[in-house]
This record gives structure tokens, C-alpha cells and sequence, in this order.
């Protein structure tokens, strides 16, 4: 289930919600790959910690210890939200890795074209002085045949 951007910040601290306001679409396209990398660290580490609390949250509230009401709740949807940053910011470094991938195939071919046009136009150098007309005739190693076409199937 998405959490409207809006009330994110009813569940996050105001240093947790920068760092989540910061993976929603119009600030998340101008961040490049390495401050991309470094949320995507930075929001795994707070998703972890969310689902360890979460977690401690249903146990408490299973074992019947005096609990505050929708603490667990709360800390789940604390992890709901940081999971959805870390999928938004992974999609936009995937997305720019794609791009820069998608250059590179495109440099490379690039400069296979212009090898291939640079070999199509080089200068040959030409057939020299000592080009024939054909093909010649070699004399045949065997002996010649002793009897004339003429006698050949004859009964004699």
C-alpha cells in the first residue's frame, strides 16, 4: 500500500523525512549515481532498523506486555515508507545506469562506422607491372597416348 508523500512526514523525523523527500520525483532527477548509491545506503540502513523495531513492536504486543496502541502499526508503516524510497531510488540508478549503457553501445558503434567507412576508402595500391591476361596452360606430365583417336574402339 503507497503512503501519500504528505503524510510521510507524520511517521518520519525531520532528518528521516529529507532523506525520503529527497527520492520523490522532482528532486530525484536532478541526484547522479553516487549520491543515488549513497541514499540507497542510507535507506536500507533506516528500512533495517524500521523492520527491527516493527518486529519488537508484534512481539511485545503478543506477549501481552502493556504496549502503546498502534505502536506497531506506526513502526510498520515507518518500514512501508523507507522500503518505497529505497525502490524509487534503486529505479533512478537503474535508470541511469541503462542510459549510460545505452551511450556506451552507441559510442561503440559509432566508432565501428567510421572504422568501417575509413576501410572502405582507403587507397589500394594497384595490380603492378607484372599483371597477366589469364590463365595459362601447364603441359601434361603424362605420356602421350600411343594409339590415334581415330583406331580407339575399333575391334582389331
Amino acid at each position: 500500500m503507497t503512503i501519500a508523500a504528505a503524510s510521510e512526514s507524520r511517521f518520519l523525523s525531520h532528518e528521516e523525512s529529507e532523506i525520503v523527500g529527497s527520492t520523490h520525483y522532482p528532486a530525484l532527477a536532478d541526484v547522479d549515481a553516487d549520491g543515488l548509491r549513497e541514499r540507497q545506503g542510507r535507506l536500507r540502513d533506516l528500512r533495517d532498523q524500521a523492520s527491527e523495531i516493527a518486529r519488537l513492536k508484534r512481539r511485545e504486543a503478543v506477549r501481552g506486555a502493556p504496549a502503546i496502541p498502534d505502536a506497531a502499526v506506526h513502526a510498520a508503516r515507518r518500514k512501508q515508507i523507507f522500503s518505497q524510497a529505497l525502490k524509487r531510488a534503486s529505479r533512478q540508478l537503474e535508470r541511469l545506469d541503462d542510459a549510460a549503457a545505452r551511450a556506451r553501445t552507441a559510442r561503440g558503434a559509432q566508432k565501428a562506422l567510421a572504422l568501417k567507412r575509413r576501410e572502405e576508402a582507403a587507397e589500394r595500391p594497384g595490380p603492378g607491372r607484372h599483371a597477366r591476361a589469364g590463365m595459362r596452360a601447364n603441359p601434361s606430365l603424362r605420356r602421350a597416348m600411343g594409339v590415334p583417336g581415330d583406331k580407339v574402339g575399333g575391334v582389331s
